[in-house]
């Protein structure tokens, strides 16, 4: 008698090690799109410059990302905001994004950008 291997199910090990799909983005997934978005002129992702200033997903779908610019007359601000829509829309449980555009406290690259990116904006 030979054994029926089915290859559709995977190996106990296998489905012991895979990654569960997400219902709903996480904080930290939505992090990881946003860092795919870059700041036309300084050529550094939103998140590293310190522009997203908070993320919520609620439970009806709705993504509300409270960021900023670096200047509240940033001509690039609306290519930046639907690169933002766009690419959190696509996350898993996210039906509606909104991007929240605050501007207190205001932008200041020496508290809150990260390392890498103050060393690419020459601060330190």
């Amino acid at each position: 008698m030979t054994e029926h291997n089915d290859s559709s199910s995977p190996a106990p090990d296998e489905a012991a090690t895979a990654t569960p799909i997400p219902t709903a983005a996480s904080e930290d997934l939505v992090y990881d799109a946003l860092r795919n978005i870059y700041d036309p002129e300084l050529g550094i992702d939103i998140v590293s410059l310190g522009l997203v200033y908070g993320v919520a997903l609620d439970e009806n779908g709705t993504l509300v990302v409270d960021m900023t610019l670096t200047s509240p007359y940033c001509p690039l601000g609306d290519i930046i905001e639907v690169q933002a829509q766009s690419i959190c829309s696509s996350l898993p449980g996210v039906n509606q994004t909104l991007i929240n555009f605050v501007w207190t406290p205001p932008w200041d690259p020496r508290t809150m950008a990260s390392d890498e990116a103050k060393l690419d904006l020459g601060i330190y």
